[in-house]
């Protein structure tokens, strides 16, 4: 059977029962199942048939641990995970979730099946992202609201391999398309098979992308996913950026989603577009008798936006190299929001009421898709609560005027100062958990603490004979 016909088998399953009536049609032997650790990171294994059926009435064992990993395969000493008398190195079961099965394209039939999990107990759900996300989603049900949201995420396309980087200490690297194609045409019909391989890739994953082109940048890409609602957009978001990295090396290539890669490359960004319906699918943005088309719901929600930002910047900027990016003409500097401007941190989309939306402008494409979506959310419903009026509106070019930006509305400045603004935050354990700002802010401080241990060549560049 097609994987595209089989992508729309699957797209029913909601229960328990409806995976083990699948699992009995067709000849399956190993799935995988997989979790999102608190870098974004899918981490998993192949799971026997019969340990998913298993699995499905006392859940699957897994270890806490890995969301104190590192991007790569290290784990840092964080209080009651990895270090200390109270450290979780035992396992613990999580919840597998049947609407989650995708299919992944090149594995054979019998092995093919890709479910995503999350943490089933209390210990684990506080710092899973997965649940972190949910908790929100919740929120917003409990207000009557649901989400939809879309990402664009910006990636390098390198004519490089595992090997290769490492052979050359990760410099010089070299590009795809060594020249700036912006919308390039020309450059996007050279590279056609990857682009198409892309596009094609993800729909038998049940992710549909609207846009991919070139960038502004030599071989930068974006792709536009389609919309989805809720926990969805977050999951295809992960399974994309982990299934595009995979398909570029299956090629001898490499896909980077760094924040930036290199000082003369601009940044690399997850816009994270996001609108609201009431219970009855009516949009609830748009205003028709409200200037420019906006409702309360939707100034309200901004409110929030640039009220919160600031001290939730650590959930879209989650590394060292993120801050990188907060720079003019690179990416946003400050909570400030505008209509149809690109050069503020919020832009608002006015139109037809059901494409009305706010795109947050802010992630970098190494964020943890959960939690940036996580904290837009979470940020927007907290303004909507607390009736929270925005800024006016900034009509012109952001990054030129920096003077004019209020000291309130300015991000963090470095990475350090994020982690503290985050770890201090009192709406931030209000909204996510004491437990789950305390492990994610050791994580973050761990990976400074890391980075700064290392000597770079730019301080041996300029200092190893003149100091």
């Amino acid at each position: 059977m097609p994987c595209y016909n089989f992508q729309m088998e699957i797209s029913h399953l909601k229960t328990k029962t409806d995976i083990v009536d699948l699992l009995q049609n067709r000849e399956v032997s190993h799935v995988y199942v997989a979790l999102t650790d608190q870098s974004g990171q899918l981490r998993g294994k192949y799971v026997s048939r019969e340990k998913l059926l298993s699995a499905l009435e006392g859940g699957l064992n897994m270890v806490h641990n890995f969301h104190a990993g590192t991007t790569g395969d290290d784990v840092y000493p964080i209080k009651g995970f990895t270090l200390g008398e109270e450290q979780a190195v035992g396992d613990a079961p999580v919840r597998i979730i049947p609407e989650s099965c995708r299919v992944i394209p090149w594995e054979a039939p019998r092995r093919n099946l890709l479910f995503l999990a999350e943490h089933a107990d209390p210990k684990g759900v506080q710092i899973d992202s997965r649940c972190i996300y949910g908790d929100v989603a919740k929120k917003a049900a409990e207000m009557g609201l649901r989400p939809f949201h879309a990402c664009e995420l910006e990636f390098t396309l390198l004519d490089e391999t595992t090997h290769s980087v490492k052979e050359k200490h990760h410099r010089d690297l070299r590009l795809a398309n060594p020249t700036t194609a912006y919308y390039g045409i020309m450059r996007q019909a050279i590279h056609a098979e990857f682009f198409g391989e892309i596009i094609d890739t993800m729909a038998k994953m049940d992710i549909p992308i609207e846009v991919a082109h070139w960038e502004f940048s030599p071989s930068c890409a974006e792709a536009v996913l389609h919309y989805a609602e809720g926990c969805k957009a977050a999951d295809d978001a992960v399974i994309y950026k982990t299934f595009l990295k995979a398909l570029a090396q299956r090629q001898s290539r490499m896909v980077s989603f760094m924040a930036r890669l290199h000082e003369d490359a601009p940044g690399q960004s997850c816009h994270i577009h996001i609108s609201l319906r009431d219970r009855e699918n009516r949009p609830v943005f748009h205003d028709a008798d409200a200037e420019n088309g906006i409702s309360a719901t939707m100034r309200h929600f901004l409110g929030g936006l640039q009220k919160l930002m600031p001290e939730l910047l650590l959930m879209f900027a989650p590394n060292v190299n993120s801050y990188k990016r907060f720079v003019p003409e690179v990416g946003p500097t400050a909570a400030n929001w505008g209509i149809n401007n690109r050069s503020t941190a919020f832009r608002v989309l006015t139109g037809k009421p059901l494409s009305q939306r706010i795109e947050n402008r802010v992630g970098g494409s190494d964020a943890n898709p959960y939690l940036a979506l996580a904290a837009t959310l979470a940020a927007g419903l907290w303004g909507i609560e607390h009736q929270t009026e925005p800024s006016e509106a900034v009509s012109y070019n952001a990054w030129q005027n920096e003077d004019r930006i209020p000291a309130e509305q300015r991000f963090p400045e470095t990475f350090h100062d994020a982690i503290v603004r985050f770890r201090d935050s009192d709406i931030a354990v209000e909204v996510f958990g004491k437990e789950f700002v305390r492990v994610y802010a050791d994580t973050r401080a761990a990976h400074e603490k890391d980075y700064l241990s290392h000597i770079t060549p730019w301080e041996i560049e300029h200092m190893l004979e003149v100091v």
